[in-house]
């Protein structure tokens, strides 16, 4: 049994004909055996967001920092579990929250730009999502603020591990926000790591599902991922991957695109 990480990114078509900048960010630690974490945001890239990509990476950095920290504070996986499930989407979301902050005053400060603006101010200009998972031998522990998606595929099944708050049109919950922690939507999954390979979990911004017609048609592409690496390898997949997110952004929304891989085999 082994886990790959792997993923890629395309910018938008829209955003590539405007000349805006790539928003989107995501990082993995294959910190040692038994624990992997990935991270993906995707920031605002609106006119009142002009630091968003700064955002977004900041953001993969503090979760990836964080759930290294937790992990190493426990023992036992069986506590942890216990209070990712009790307190995921309280204490931990709130950490998370206050360190992206932390961290987007100090880059603020750092570059010695928009002097005078309030906190609030600051933290709008740097708006972003974030989509988090942490795999480990027993459980798998996800975490979304904001839009995208968390999505486990195996033989059977194409899932949607959490179900984060839609609001209206383009609009998306933000670490920006003020107490953005209240909007975390967090799940504990457990699953034996040799259980039913191969499977699969995916992680990707908004703009990907957003290309498509309707979830069923997102879910069949999610599905055509997942037999695509089981008849031609992470390697072929992983070679080709940015063409095909190029593509789909072509042919649907326009948006940024980014997408990460588990592939448990």
């Amino acid at each position: 049994m082994s886990i790959t990480i792997f993923g890629d990114w395309a910018q938008g078509a829209s955003h590539n004909r405007a000349g805006i900048e790539w928003q989107d960010y995501w990082r993995k630690i294959d910190y040692i055996k038994g624990l992997h974490i990935l991270s993906v945001a995707d920031g605002h890239g609106s006119e009142k967001c002009p630091y968003s990509a700064e955002g977004a990476r900041l953001a993969t950095k503090v979760f990836c920092n964080i759930m290294t920290e937790y992990y190493n504070s426990y023992d036992d996986l069986n506590a942890l579990e216990t209070f990712l499930n009790r307190e995921g989407d309280t204490k931990l979301a709130r950490t998370i929250d206050l360190s992206w902050k932390e961290e987007v005053l100090s880059a603020q400060e750092r570059a010695g730009r928009d002097v005078g603006l309030s906190e609030q101010e600051i933290y709008t200009k740097y708006g972003t999502t974030l989509l988090g998972m942490m795999i480990v031998d027993s459980f798998v522990f996800t975490l979304q603020i904001g839009d995208g998606d968390i999505v486990y595929v195996d033989r059977r099944t194409v899932t949607n591990m959490v179900n984060a708050d839609k609001l209206l049109g383009v609009e998306t919950h933000s670490l920006s926000s003020e107490n953005a922690w209240k909007h975390a939507v967090c799940g504990v999954m457990n699953k034996s790591l040799d259980e039913e390979l191969p499977y699969m979990y995916m992680l990707s911004t908004d703009g990907f599902s957003n290309s498509f017609a309707n979830k069923s048609a997102y879910y069949n592409t999610c599905r055509e991922y997942y037999e695509m690496i089981l008849k031609h390898g992470v390697k072929t997949v992983k070679e080709h991957l940015k063409g095909w997110l190029s593509e789909t952004s072509a042919e649907g929304c326009g948006d940024d695109i980014t997408t990460v891989f588990a592939w448990v085999n």
